[in-house]
């Protein structure tokens, strides 16, 4: 499927959206996340992700949630509930279970990248829409 290009759209990984949701917890070279997606936002656009993303995007927030050794929360579990919320509000195309087929391309790319399974969805969603992929895990930027 060829890339619509009457509206912006991209696949974004988890990395690149916790950034986005957790702006101020993140260091400013990640806070460039926010102009993309506010791009994505003002021009209509839409996000593509594969249906593990929102087990990634909840396991962070869970994580970001628990107590630390020294007794400090990163995020309240309100707040956590308020970000979960706010993404759910995003324009977020969620991809459905991969039938054979896709899970094959997507073994094959984890081989070929060395990657992951998990990032490799990503990079798999990506070539299938034809689609810009986001993201600041450094090994899957390096993949075409």
């Amino acid at each position: 499927m060829a890339e619509n290009t009457s509206f912006p759209c991209f696949v974004a990984d988890t990395s690149f959206m916790v950034s986005y949701l957790l702006n101020g917890l993140c260091s400013d070279e990640l806070k460039d996340s926010i102009k993309d997606v506010e791009y994505v936002l003002q021009n209509n656009g839409q996000f593509y992700v594969p249906a593990l993303f929102w087990y990634e995007i909840e396991n962070v927030l869970l994580v970001k949630s628990r107590k630390t050794r020294d007794g400090q929360v990163k995020l309240t579990k309100t707040d956590a509930m308020d970000i979960l919320y706010d993404l759910q509000c995003l324009p977020i195309y969620t991809d459905s279970l991969p039938d054979g087929e896709i899970r094959q391309r997507i073994f094959d790319l984890a081989e070929e990248h060395n990657l992951s399974y998990y990032d490799a969805s990503y990079l798999e969603l990506a070539h299938r829409y034809n689609l810009p992929l986001k993201t600041f895990d450094e090994q899957l930027k390096g993949c075409k």
